[in-house]
């Protein structure tokens, strides 16, 4: 199947009918031992190979049975091989004409190369065709990486320079990212990098030496802040690679880039929120140390309260106790000395004077029990605190 646009001519063999044999034979030569040659009668059954076309096809150089008698389609997809496409093929060859072209062919193993290959019908001496020639070359490597750079160019966006930072070339995707029309490509083209860069930044010596570096033939990759056509900034994840000529000079650079310009911006986001949040993860820390000084020092001063509270107290039982105890005896004593003075019956007052100081042993004890249940409580209430 060919992959590029074939054409169809007469071939000219009047200056090749002027070469003598030995001349023919000897070009003849020449092409076998540089190229990929293979003959096909006109219903295309393989008449011979040579042992480039067998080592390019996945056969050993001397494996020429494994073809020859063969038809041509084993070289091509099963679908193409029954195609009208592949019929109107050997019909144009059958004629006498001549073609060329890319063609995507099937290896042995079931692989694909691509051949730059021509079809060329051989001619007996009476002009009749008798057998079909094809020369070809091995491609693949060529085509394959044509594939690469056209699947990299679908999904990145690309640009060259030359050595000196003027724009040589830029895909559609790369004039889109930069805020162009996909028809702009001339708008760019001629134009120096710096097109894409802050005044201040190209006027820099980071600027001058970034593109040294690149003429020296040095890689660079990373993050690139750039400036869109509008003049909006714009973040691009990016690869600078100098290509080199044969003598290992540099002579282009080539750009793939990818626009990441909203991760960043959502990075830096992230990172100012974050930052935020630790500012007041600090203030909340601070307010906390603050809130448990003050509940401390209330604390400490709730139990100062308490203890002088209770010693307080303690002092106004004592007065009372005592209060009560001085004025039992007052009374007791007067009682006894009125007996005295009137002549009553010093029994009835000393039984008086008994059951007072009943009542005043009982106080006593009340009034003690009382203030060992109040240091009691303090002594507990301390130990809970510690």
């Amino acid at each position: 199947m060919a992959k590029s646009k074939s054409t169809v001519e007469v071939m000219n063999f009047s200056n090749m009918k002027n070469l003598s044999k030995e001349e023919l034979l000897s070009r003849l030569e020449a092409i076998n031992r540089s190229n990929a040659i293979i003959y096909f009668d006109l219903k295309g059954n393989i008449l011979g190979v040579n042992p480039i076309f067998l080592n390019a096809m996945g056969y050993g150089e001397e494996e020429h049975q494994e073809v020859i008698g063969k038809h041509h389609s084993i070289f091509v997809c099963e679908d193409y091989a029954k195609s009208t496409e592949y019929e109107k093929f050997w019909d144009i060859l059958r004629s006498g004409k001549y073609y060329q072209g890319e063609f995507e062919r099937k290896k042995r193993d079931g692989s694909y190369i691509y051949l730059q290959a021509t079809y060329n019908p051989i001619f007996d001496e009476s002009g009749t065709i008798n057998k079909i020639m094809k020369v070809a070359t091995d491609i693949t490597s060529i085509v394959k990486s044509k594939q690469q750079i056209e699947a990299i160019n679908r999904s990145t966006a690309c640009i060259s320079f030359d050595k000196d930072g003027f724009i040589l070339n830029a895909n559609p995707l790369f004039l889109k990212t930069m805020g162009f029309g996909p028809n702009d490509k001339n708008q760019v083209i001629g134009k120096h990098h710096s097109t894409f860069v802050s005044y201040e930044y190209s006027k820099s010596d980071e600027y001058i030496k970034f593109w040294e570096a690149l003429r020296s033939g040095k890689f660079y990759e990373g993050t690139f802040e750039r400036r869109k056509v509008n003049n909006e900034i714009i973040y691009l994840q990016a690869t600078y690679n100098p290509v080199f000529d044969n003598k290992g000079n540099v002579v282009e650079i080539i750009k793939f880039a990818i626009d990441i310009t909203e991760s960043v911006n959502n990075k830096k986001e992230v990172d100012t929120l974050t930052k935020n949040l630790q500012v007041e993860l600090n203030n909340s820390e601070k307010l906390k140390q603050s809130i448990e000084i003050e509940k401390n020092a209330a604390l400490n001063d709730l139990d100062t309260m308490i203890k002088k509270s209770q010693s307080e107290l303690i002092k106004v039982i004592v007065k009372c106790a005592l209060a009560v105890i001085i004025g039992v005896g007052v009374v007791t004593t007067c009682l006894y000395w009125m007996a005295m003075l009137t002549g009553k019956d010093t029994q009835i007052i000393g039984s008086t004077w008994s059951n007072m100081f009943s009542v005043l042993l009982t106080n006593a004890f009340s009034i003690v029990g009382t203030i060992m249940g109040i240091k009691y409580a303090t002594q507990e209430g301390s130990k809970e605190k510690k």
